[in-house]
């Protein structure tokens, strides 16, 4: 049976760094008006050994969190993988392991992680600042986001499975 994750992470008090928390919120409302069985969704601002705890399983999850990169185009949606996750702060902790880390050692104890993991990173402009409020252009990727979000778990749960590769995903 095929349960799926959709994990929301950020920090609420830096900007854009929320975006995945806001995804998640309108994938738990798409979730009420059109609910899908074997389906979770959760938030976490932190990193590390708890991704471990929160991902442990299930067969499959989406990831959605900030990237922070060099020039970034606020609101762009890269599909990454594990060994592909530099920039975010909850995937690649600096005091603790990040999300590839995680597996492994996670699968080194045996505990069972999901087979089938994507990661959708939203690039954010401001994320240095405190505050509540995202950019425009990040806001503005949540709910098209969560759509696609919910589309693909609900394709999951039902038994088709598309091949994704790393690249760029049209939120919009």
């Amino acid at each position: 049976m095929v349960t799926a994750l959709v994990l929301g992470l950020g920090n609420p008090v830096l900007g854009d760094d929320a975006v995945g928390l806001h995804v998640a919120a309108e994938v738990e409302r798409l979730q009420r008006e059109n609910p899908v069985d074997g389906v979770t969704v959760l938030t976490s601002t932190r990193a590390g050994f708890e991704l471990i705890d929160l991902l442990a399983g299930f067969t499959h999850a989406v990831i959605v969190d900030c990237l922070e990169v060099p020039d970034p185009t606020p609101g762009r949606v890269r599909r990454l993988d594990l060994n592909d996750v530099r920039g975010s702060a909850r995937l690649v902790g600096v005091h603790d392991i990040g999300l590839a880390h995680a597996f492994e050692f996670a699968r080194m104890l045996g505990v069972e992680m999901p087979g089938t993991v994507e990661i959708l990173a939203v690039e954010g402009g401001n994320t240095r600042t405190l505050n509540e409020e995202m950019t425009q252009p990040v806001v503005a990727a949540v709910a098209p986001l969560a759509r696609a979000v919910h589309a693909r778990v609900g394709e999951w749960v039902r038994g088709f499975h598309p091949t994704a590769g790393a690249g760029e995903v049209a939120a919009h």
